[in-house]
């Protein structure tokens, strides 16, 4: 079964927001596993959207996360800038037929939400 998902990214250099639609493996699982071969792709916090985009190649462009009526579940991802950038995560779930967002974790670095819901993962 199809679990869409919406992932918001902010703060990443040249981009105010940048939101992206998924069809399918949109579950903190599935989510765990893109972000983690984002990473894998290119370490650096900096980059990260970069590296989700070329990981994701089906992921679609959309202007707002109200676009994606039919998602279950809402991922922001974001650059914290300071002198040693870190990347954290914030994840939401909506119920099938429901119009709000329930909040589903975070914040929390991303490292911690990937070995949350993928535990095992080299990174």
């Amino acid at each position: 079964m199809a679990t869409r998902a919406v992932f918001s990214f902010s703060g990443f250099p040249g981009v105010l927001e940048h939101h992206l639609y998924l069809h399918h493996d949109g579950y903190p699982t599935g989510a765990a596993w893109r972000f983690a071969a984002a990473l894998r792709e290119n370490p650096e916090p900096a980059s990260f959207l970069a590296a989700f985009l070329s990981t994701q190649p089906r992921a679609e462009p959309i202007q707002s996360p109200e676009q994606a009526a039919d998602a279950e579940y809402r991922y922001l991802v974001q650059l914290i800038p300071c002198a040693d950038p870190r990347l954290q995560v914030q994840c939401w779930r909506r119920i099938p037929g429901g119009g709000s967002w329930i909040p589903r974790c975070g914040p929390m670095p991303l490292a911690a939400f990937i070995q949350r819901f993928l535990p095992g993962d080299p990174l």
